[in-house]
């Protein structure tokens, strides 16, 4: 119920501003009451990748450290052709085998995703 009242009022919002206008970053709730920019936050992904996934990825830092052979470095993830936030966001969402599944909420993924794509090197 509570996402249908946010989906309304999102709805009756959007139609309430004129195409001139600048709109803000879309708001997807995280918990129920809650509405947070879908745009992530880097550092608060840094410290989601320290936290939870530096033991079997290297994460930009500290550049020596070592990791699985056939695991990919986050600059490597940024760095696929066509990468986006949206798409590590989007790929975040469900676990992929051998990856376990951490529970991450959806600030997380998208902090974690804004994190890795600080990293991208080519264009």
């Amino acid at each position: 119920m509570a996402a249908l009242a946010c989906a309304a009022v999102l709805f009756i919002a959007a139609a309430s501003v004129s195409a001139q206008e600048p709109v803000a970053p879309p708001l997807i709730p995280d918990e129920p009451g809650k509405t947070e920019p879908k745009v992530g936050e880097p550092q608060g992904g840094l410290k989601v990748a320290r936290t939870l996934c530096a033991s079997c990825h290297l994460i930009g830092e500290p550049p020596n450290s070592t990791t699985p052979a056939d695991v990919p470095s986050f600059v490597g993830i940024a760095n696929r052709p066509n990468q986006s936030s949206e798409k590590l966001s989007n790929w975040l969402v469900e676990p992929h085998v051998p990856m376990p599944n951490l529970h991450l909420t959806r600030k997380e993924i998208r902090d974690l995703a804004a994190y890795i794509m600080t990293l991208r090197t080519s264009k």
